[in-house]
């Protein structure tokens, strides 16, 4: 940096720093390699991802040089920097559920008083499926007939108000309902049946029959409600069941195309098709990978229109994404606060239109009032306090994200292309393909999870054995028994007809028809083709069930199972190796009990009472001396005897001989061994 005067005696600083030299990259690796001191580098400081994408330790300007996209400005094909070439923010679309309609009025007017401004209405899965509903288990709204949408909207003018519905299988019945009480509708009021297929195994319609719906609404969608889309495209079934994200991503754009193929079929064009679309799309913690894959989503799914011929407005993608379920925990539930803020910003930095951030309490409960604000909060504070949505893809041009939003870009093609080889996504899922996919990645998760190589704070990192739970939700419906009565009653007979067209199925909507019988008049006797359903899961989950089991344990015991760990040597020598045991025995809900630091044999077992299970902590220099002769005592008092840490194999030979169970390290499956302590200890949750 260096100055030089200008006319008035200003100082003009050159800020290039030019009489710096800049070193190459492998100057700098050859810096870095010596600093490891014999370790590889590639090992070291490099990282793989579930996709096979390596991540550098750094990045340069370099990495950009056959970036294709890197140029593009917002609001230019192919999107990459987002489908508008101005700043704004993203729709505020938490999910509601409610049981009965009044009490849906009450949340919605809630909801929008507090800053809310899409009414994001989650149905049941009768309903999605076009069955009578039923309220045997809470699990969302229930829309009985028109008589009940519009008590459900009371006061309220949808004209003015935008929607998100998943509608299941067929829209029809749902659209139909909504036009009723309104003559202008915009969001999304959708059918998805091929990510109900993967959810459920076999949809209540032919896949041909859900088709020609989705065709016929579009047509009237298009010419009375242009602001409303009908097709669903989502992605979360296979996020939630482990995919990573090229699968994921992969599976969302094969389901989008199978449906455009379906419409141009039936006379609709390509850009029409491509106009009644929006995206659902699930977001994870691995935020700068959440970044890149929906860059990347926008990019491919513009080349994937373009390729039909459609339009600029027919490539542009509209994203709705919903903060992960396959990350949240159900104990130390407070923790998933910070997660979901990690996936909104992810969210709102890759420029989505609409987000959903799940309540913090989401896995455990049905979610409290206090848990959905701080959820729509979250929004509204990246909005209102971090000015997210001021900068037009504040991501753009970084050297890391640019590269691997192409790394994905490609990977996600691959896979892509791999199942429209199969046959497209109804074959590829007939077929196993996407499940098979899904099956290896989420082995490869579970491995990591359940060595504690991936942390999960709360759960196998980080644990506090004594952490409250939410309060749960009290139900605030008096009405509640007489509305599930009115459900349960037996449907009067309608007189036997089956809808031609939308003014027909419109027409039984207004005569107060309810919603399932609709169905059951729009329904083939087809069957539908069957799939094996992706099961949707959470990471937490089996050190959840270790959770669970130690709780069992201490309620058929009178306590916790417990372990002793006792510190051989000075404090210093065992420290490290002392917390790496009790934070892996915590994991299970185990009792750890520390012993002070000991010097002897006599002294370790002063301290010793009643425990079954002793972890001996401290040097190799100390195993041998004090570990020996200690564990050979413990071993004759009954105790099963463990060892923290790998030692040479002469050492580790002499302990096991000694009567040592085994050595617990970094490369301990920490889940099973948990898991068959407890079995040894009498847990009996499988």
């Amino acid at each position: 940096m260096s100055g030089k005067p200008e006319e008035g005696g200003r100082i003009i600083m050159d800020m290039t720093f030019n009489e710096f030299p800049v070193p190459t990259y492998q100057q700098w690796r050859t810096v870095a390699e010596k600093s490891l001191r014999g370790k590889s580098f590639d090992k070291t400081l490099k990282t793989k991802l579930l996709d096979e994408i390596e991540l550098e330790p750094m990045y340069q300007n370099r990495d950009l040089e056959n970036c294709t996209t890197l140029a593009n400005d917002p609001g230019v094909f192919p999107f990459l920097r987002g489908t508008t070439n101005q700043p704004r923010n993203w729709k505020v679309s938490q999910e509601i559920i409610a049981v009965t309609p009044n009490q849906l009025n009450k949340c919605l007017k809630e909801e929008f008083a507090r800053g809310q401004n899409v009414a994001h209405l989650v149905l049941t899965d009768e309903m999605k499926r076009g069955n009578k509903p039923c309220l045997d288990k809470n699990e969302g709204i229930t829309i009985y007939d028109l008589k009940e949408l519009q008590e459900a909207f009371k006061g309220m003018h949808l004209s003015n108000q935008l929607i998100h519905v998943d509608a299941g299988v067929v829209c029809l019945p749902l659209l139909a309902l909504f036009c009723s009480i309104s003559n202008q509708l915009e969001g999304t009021i959708a059918s998805d049946p091929l990510h109900q297929l993967a959810t459920e195994g076999k949809l209540t319609y032919s896949l041909e029959r859900c088709y020609d719906y989705m065709a016929l609404a579009v047509k009237w969608a298009q010419e009375n409600h242009p602001k409303l889309r009908t097709i669903l495209v989502q992605s979360h079934i296979y996020h939630n069941g482990g995919a990573s994200p090229a699968v994921e991503l992969a599976s969302a754009l094969a389901t989008g195309v199978a449906y455009v193929n379906a419409l141009i079929e039936r006379g609709v064009s390509c850009d029409e098709a491509g106009q009644s679309v929006t995206f659902a799309i699930s977001v994870g913690t691995d935020f700068f990978s959440e970044i890149a894959k929906i860059r990347a989503a926008r990019v491919l799914w513009a080349a994937i229109m373009a390729e039909f011929g459609a339009g600029e407005n027919g490539q542009k993608m509209n994203i709705h994404a919903r903060t992960s379920s396959l990350t949240k925990t159900k104990q130390d539930t407070y923790v998933n606060l910070l997660r979901g803020t990690t996936e909104a910003f992810a969210a709102a930095v890759a420029g989505v239109d609409s987000l959903h951030v799940s309540p913090f309490d989401e896995a455990l409960q049905e979610p409290t009032a206090f848990s959905r604000r701080i959820a729509r909060n979250t929004s509204l504070i990246l909005q209102e306090e971090a000015f997210i949505g001021v900068t037009q893809d504040p991501a753009g041009g970084s050297w890391y994200i640019e590269y691997i939003t192409e790394q994905f870009a490609k990977k996600a093609w691959e896979c892509f292309q791999d199942i429209e080889r199969a046959g497209g996504m109804s074959a590829a899922l007939q077929s196993g393909l996407v499940q098979d996919r899904i099956h290896t990645t989420w082995k490869q998760r579970s491995v990591e999870v359940e060595h504690r190589r991936r942390a999960i704070v709360g759960i196998n990192k980080y644990v506090k054995l004594d952490e409250t739970q939410p309060l749960k939700q009290e139900s605030a419906c008096e009405t509640l028994d007489a509305y599930r009565k009115r459900l349960n009653t037996n449907d009067e007979k309608i007189e036997e007809m089956r809808p031609k067209n939308m003014e027909d199925v419109l027409a039984m909507v207004r005569k107060n028809i309810p919603i399932h019988q609709v169905h059951e008049r729009l329904k083939d006797n087809v069957p539908s083709i069957e799939v094996d359903p992706i099961k949707k899961r959470r990471l937490a989950e089996g050190f959840e069930l270790l959770r669970q089991r130690s709780n069992e344990l201490y309620d058929k015991f009178g306590q916790r199972p417990t372990v002793y760990v006792i510190g051989l040597g000075p404090l210093a020598s065992h420290k490290t190796r002392v917390d790496f045991i009790t934070e892996l025995f915590q994991s299970g809900g185990f009792k750890v009990q520390l012993s002070d630091p000991v010097a002897g044999v006599e002294e370790a077992l002063e301290k010793v009472e009643s425990f079954d299970f002793v972890v001996l902590c401290g040097t190799d220099e100390s195993y041998h001396q004090l570990g020996l002769p200690l564990a050979t005592e413990l071993v004759s008092r009954s105790c099963d005897v463990f060892i923290a840490g790998r030692q040479e194999e002469e050492l580790e030979s002499l302990l096991l001989q000694a009567g040592v169970q085994r050595f617990i390290d970094a490369k301990t499956n920490a889940y099973k061994f948990l898991h068959d302590l407890q079995a040894k200890m009498g847990g009996t949750i499988q």
